[in-house]
């Protein structure tokens, strides 16, 4: 039998190495932990505050969150509004010994991150609530990739997040944006070969018929070999209440989609800080065309840099 798993976004100083075994270290690094037959995943922005693509890529990757509130400071109120944008409804809020909890309640309404529960900054107590969620992703398999390198004697190998379906030996993928098929010949598990993997479980997949450099993190495999890919987005948008200015015709930011930084350009209408606002983006490459949120950033400004999203 599979092992059950899920991934949690860390975001606390020194968090990650409390909860779980330290695993790659790049702008993210990883830990992970087995709890009877759960495997927990966890996932640090290593490169945050510096980086504001950090901070979502590690939400990108995760079914929940972890939260450490030290201080309402700049990056603190970043983490919020990032969260509230990428719709990562399921979190916990752990509090600092000098933090009184309702000195951020009114900051924090409004947004998902208020519907947090509070843990006690316990480690054993917190991986036991953490392994309470069982994502369930029924559909056909999308896994999304993270990094990619060749073994020898294996060949190429993928690590990345089962987002949905069962992933097994033998499966015949579609790897996204390219469209080129790859065959998995292996899967492990938190070091362990098996031969299937359910959703919420990170995963090593040993393949065939494709190179390292052709799946770079931001890839997707998928079983169905006809999702859609878009160039253009033609969407509701939300703007924070906290971004800068109003998002209008002629500007220019990244939009993040599963691990993908696309640079876009807003092409028709315009839209006001708090406000939601049909508008047109083009895209600079191909993103997936799935439902969910399409996240708009932008790196070279202050803080948020993260400052809206698009609903597909």
């Amino acid at each position: 039998m599979s092992s059950a798993g899920n991934v949690t976004a860390i975001l606390g100083k020194d968090l990650g190495s409390l909860l779980g075994k330290k695993g790659a270290v790049s702008d993210v690094t990883l830990y992970d932990h087995k709890l009877r037959e759960t495997v927990l995943s966890f996932v640090e922005p290593s490169s945050y505050p510096d980086k504001i693509q950090s901070l979502v890529s590690a939400v990108n990757m995760a079914d929940q969150v972890l939260l450490k509130v030290d201080g309402v400071n700049a990056a603190f109120a970043e983490c919020v509004v990032a969260l509230d944008a990428l719709g990562m409804r399921r979190g916990y809020l752990l509090f600092g010994k000098d933090i009184v909890p309702d000195s951020v309640s009114a900051f924090l309404s409004g947004t998902v991150v208020s519907s947090y529960r509070v843990l006690e900054e316990q480690p054993m107590l917190v991986k036991e609530k953490l392994a309470e969620f069982k994502p369930h992703g029924e559909g056909d398999v999308l896994v999304q990739v993270d990094n990619s390198f060749s073994v020898r004697g294996v060949g190429t190998v993928a690590l990345g997040v089962v987002k949905r379906g069962v992933v097994r030996k033998y499966d015949e993928l579609t790897i996204y944006p390219s469209k080129e098929v790859a065959v998995v010949k292996s899967i492990q598990v938190h070091d362990v070969d098996v031969d299937e993997a359910v959703t919420g479980v990170r995963v090593g997949l040993a393949l065939k018929d494709v190179k390292p450099e052709d799946i770079p993190r931001g890839t997707v495999f998928s079983a169905n070999a006809d999702l859609p890919l878009i160039r253009v987005l033609d969407a509701e948008v939300s703007l924070s209440k906290y971004a800068k200015k109003p998002i209008s015709e002629g500007d220019v930011f990244l939009a993040n989609s599963f691990l993908n930084y696309v640079p876009a350009k807003v092409a028709e209408g315009s839209v006001k800080p708090g406000e939601k606002g049909k508008i047109k983006v083009e895209l600079e490459k191909d993103l997936l065309n799935l439902p969910g949120r399409v996240v708009f950033l932008d790196p070279g400004i202050k803080m948020p840099r993260v400052f809206g999203y698009a609903q597909l």
